[in-house]
């Protein structure tokens, strides 16, 4: 799982949008785009809602990015920020519930970039996986999908959702006996 410090890449572009290059924070949000969007359609179930809890996502980062540490991980920190993010649309919506709430499927997310030939089966199975996980408590999905979609240690999984590693640990094992009986066993097992 990701334990890897910022990237070089990443760590020029965000000195370079410190000093002013707004082009270069471009960089950021491409790399992450779709998993931000991942995340917060997770725990918002709604794609207006998972929008704009990206998009805030990517401002709060922007907003701050001077605090952050580069000697630490980027992902985890923005899959952090982007978890706020959604949890505070929720709230939003329970507090004015006529806005429109829909409570779209899961497996309705859209990839952000279309699959090419060669990875269509790939892309099959995450469209298979998003929606068996779409049938799981929020917590055990969210933990799911951090860790198994995103890539997430237990540590930054757990750091994402403001939880113990205990926590995390135990929603995996929840979940995996959940889902044991599904076509995600074999993906379980890795």
């Amino acid at each position: 799982m990701s334990t890897e410090t910022t990237t070089q890449a990443e760590c020029e572009a965000i000195r370079r949008t410190l000093a002013g290059e707004l082009q270069a924070f471009a960089l950021i949000t491409d790399r992450y785009q779709g998993a931000v969007y991942r995340c917060a359609y997770a725990v918002t179930r709604d794609h207006e809602d998972a929008d704009d809890a990206t998009q805030e996502a990517f401002l709060r980062l922007y907003r701050n990015l001077s605090q952050f540490d580069p000697r630490r991980p980027l992902k985890p920190y923005l899959m952090t920020i982007a978890v706020n993010c959604a949890r505070s649309r929720l709230r939003q919506r329970r507090s004015n519930p006529a806005a429109g709430v829909t409570d779209e499927v899961l497996a309705q997310i859209p990839d952000p970039a279309p699959a090419p030939a060669g990875t269509f089966l790939q892309h099959e199975r995450r469209r298979e996986i998003r929606r068996l996980l779409g049938d799981l408590p929020a917590m055990l999905r969210d933990v799911c999908i951090l860790f198994y979609l995103d890539g997430l240690s237990c540590r930054e999984t757990a750091g994402a959702l403001n939880t113990s590693e205990g926590a995390v640990k135990t929603a995996l094992h929840r979940a995996r006996v959940r889902l044991l009986d599904s076509p995600l066993r074999e993906w379980l097992s890795t």
